[in-house]
């Protein structure tokens, strides 16, 4: 698998890819490279619109120029930088996707992951406030993909009141706000109640972006206390790879 890597890695570095290269790596046309970090991390963005997918999972988004990328790349590359050594390699995230006007299933969305292309795809038009929230949030969906077993759902739903239910998709609810909510219901965000794969990213993504925030909420919410120690007992079994 290293030597597999660092081939492709090289590839990269020697051969301009073009945008069919690319898409036999992502299932994503139009792409084309932009940067690659030293981290391995591996920036594309493409040259045209492009659509992927089916169904739920159907993306589409729009190239962005160059300069808009750069006004966001290094606070990007700065919230990357904080995973240490290879835990991005361990977790599967290879290849970056910067473009804008990101829609998934129609719907105007901030950020996608597919763990199984190896991909996350980021809308650059995204506000500064929340950016890095977004890109926390888009890692952890990677954390728990590789690890479903400790991020389980059904123990999850067990923290919440019995009386509330999820619903069945993410984009199968109005509830799509990502703003702070300081109501004490045990969610941070609307978007929280939307999937309880949603609601555990947006824990970790307040974790690591905002920890003052989240110590006070705690100390009146039981339920985001106990939804905190639950991605804390379990991010442990990672975190020497996390600053």
């Amino acid at each position: 698998m290293k030597f597999f890597s660092y081939f492709i890695l090289s590839f990269f570095l020697i051969f301009p890819a073009n945008s069919d290269q690319i898409y036999e790596l992502i299932k994503i046309p139009n792409l084309k490279l932009y940067k690659i970090e030293n981290n391995g991390l591996k920036y594309l963005n493409p040259s045209k619109p492009f659509v992927a997918g089916v169904g739920i999972n159907n993306v589409s988004c729009s190239s962005s120029k160059k300069q808009n990328i750069n006004k966001q790349y290094e606070q990007i590359i700065k919230n990357f930088n904080i995973y240490k050594g290879d835990f991005l390699q361990k977790i599967n995230l290879k290849y970056i996707v910067l473009c804008k006007n990101l829609k998934v299933s129609e719907i105007s969305a901030l950020g996608f992951a597919n763990p199984e292309m190896k991909t996350l795809i980021f809308n650059i038009n995204t506000d500064e406030k929340l950016l890095d929230r977004v890109l926390h949030h888009e890692v952890f969906h990677f954390i728990q993909h590789g690890n479903e077993d400790l991020f389980n759902r059904v123990n999850w739903e067990k923290l919440n009141d019995s009386n509330f239910k999820y619903q069945d998709c993410s984009t199968c609810t109005e509830k799509l706000g990502l703003n702070y909510s300081n109501k004490n219901n045990g969610f941070l965000t609307d978007y929280s109640m939307s999937t309880p794969y949603e609601d555990m990213a947006e824990v970790y993504s307040f974790m690591i972006t905002n920890k003052n925030l989240l110590i006070e909420r705690s100390k009146q919410d039981a339920v985001i206390e106990k939804k905190i120690g639950f991605i804390k007992k379990y991010i442990s079994k990672l975190e020497n790879s996390i600053e």
